[in-house]
């Protein structure tokens, strides 16, 4: 007798539903040369995290979403449009997704001007007070004389 208890694996000692096993897996067969033991718990947390926002807020939609004459709701289900849009809608998730080809016929209900890279929004932000500041002077040079 080895005295050993029962076997809890480490996605339950860690609290989360997806597969740390397969997250490890992954991590190993991509070209990482060393991957750590926590490694897949942190990203499990994490991808867990995201999937649970994006999911509650594709939700929060659809019961805002159409209703019938009735004041019922004509869609109860959430598809995949609704997870796209709340990817779509959000900066952070849709800088997140921006190498990700969504499977919808659907043209994006809104314009996707909004991914731009870091480097860019810097680039954007300094011009824009650049231009700002080119207004205020010369507002001030053609004041009343």
């Amino acid at each position: 007798m080895s005295g050993r208890g029962k076997t809890i694996s480490r996605q339950a000692k860690a609290g989360v539903t997806l597969s740390v096993a397969r997250i490890a897996k992954l991590l190993r067969k991509s070209r990482a040369a060393y991957v750590s033991s926590r490694a897949p718990l942190y990203v499990a947390g994490v991808a867990e995290t995201i999937v649970d926002s994006v999911v509650k807020q594709a939700a929060e939609n659809v019961r805002n979403g159409q209703r019938n004459g009735k004041g019922g709701l004509v869609f109860n289900r959430i598809n995949s449009i609704d997870v796209i849009n709340v990817v779509r809608s959000d900066p952070d998730l849709a800088r997140l997704c921006a190498g990700f080809a969504f499977a919808s016929n659907r043209r994006p209900t809104k314009p996707m001007v909004h991914i731009t890279s870091a480097q860019d929004m810097v680039a954007r932000r300094k011009k824009r007070s650049e231009d700002k500041d080119a207004n205020d002077k010369s507002s001030i040079n053609t004041g009343l004389d």
